[in-house]
């Protein structure tokens, strides 16, 4: 299974957005952020790849990286990271699709 991400650091108030990715057959999608600037993620899901009707969100604490896992119920996932009010020097932003039965 193949991870997708971002490492370029974000302007103040900048945000950077993966996909929209098709799902396909997977049930969740998980990964880890790092961020040297307070943030928030997001982790958005779409029936049609344009509306986004169901998003979780999560405050990213400076230099506290995190692992995060969110169960897929739409078609369609993307995930955004909107940046603070300063600008960053260090941004990680990893994630994968997986599958019941998946190790």
């Amino acid at each position: 299974m193949a991870y997708f991400g971002n490492t370029e650091p974000l302007d103040a108030n900048a945000e950077v957005i993966i996909g929209p990715h098709n799902t396909d057959r997977a049930d969740y999608v998980s990964g880890m952020i790092f961020s040297d600037q307070d943030g928030t993620i997001f982790i958005e899901q779409s029936g049609d790849g344009t509306n986004w009707d169901i998003s979780t969100s999560y405050p990213i604490t400076a230099n506290d990286g995190k692992g995060f896992s969110e169960p897929l119920f739409g078609p369609y996932v993307r995930i955004r990271f909107l940046n603070g009010a300063a600008d960053q020097g260090a941004f990680r932003l990893f994630a994968k699709y997986t599958s019941a039965g998946d190790s």
